[in-house]
């Protein structure tokens, strides 16, 4: 082999070894979402919370990675609320693994919350609801999309985040 075929083979080796390493990372923040945000909410809660990190990821008004968006300040307060130092669950954090693998690698696709970009609690009443269009209720939760004549602009500036901390919502 040429040295310039050397090069090449170390150089397509060290873009396989950074993208397996990329999507390793995505799933474990895509894990830790469908954990704290919904392990209590059977698969269908799992993957409307996947979806809707997913969806976000899409929308040009927030991060482009599943670790971006799930690491979005505001968003998610298992970050911050302290959730991430309780013991957890092996069975349930097994399964939300294998879910957000499966999510991941675009080996399952769902839409269950019709485009939403936002959630909360069914017993929460975030301010930014009722300027949002509801889609759907799965389990806990409440999924809305921004009207159709919002720009994305103008709603990543709210406070928004998941299940754990009453106060925010995703």
């Amino acid at each position: 082999m040429t040295q310039g075929g050397i090069i090449l083979l170390l150089t397509a080796l060290a873009a396989h070894n950074h993208q397996v390493e990329t999507q390793k990372a995505e799933v474990t923040c895509m894990t830790q979402a469908l954990y704290y945000e919904a392990r209590g909410e059977g698969q269908n809660g799992q993957e409307a919370v996947a979806e809707v990190i997913l969806q976000r990821v899409r929308s040009g008004g927030h991060p482009d990675t599943i670790c971006g968006v799930v690491r979005e300040p505001r968003q998610f307060s298992f970050l911050t609320d302290g959730s991430t130092k309780r013991e957890i669950d092996a069975d349930a954090w097994q399964s939300a693994k294998e879910l957000a693998t499966r999510i991941v690698r675009g080996e399952l696709v769902t839409s269950l919350t019709r485009r939403a970009l936002f959630y909360h609690q069914v017993d929460v009443q975030p301010a930014w609801a009722s300027e949002m269009v509801r889609t759907v209720k799965i389990g806990n939760h409440i999924f809305y999309r921004p009207p159709s004549h919002a720009t994305q602009a103008g709603l990543t500036g709210q406070t928004v985040h998941g299940a754990l901390n009453k106060p925010r919502s995703a």
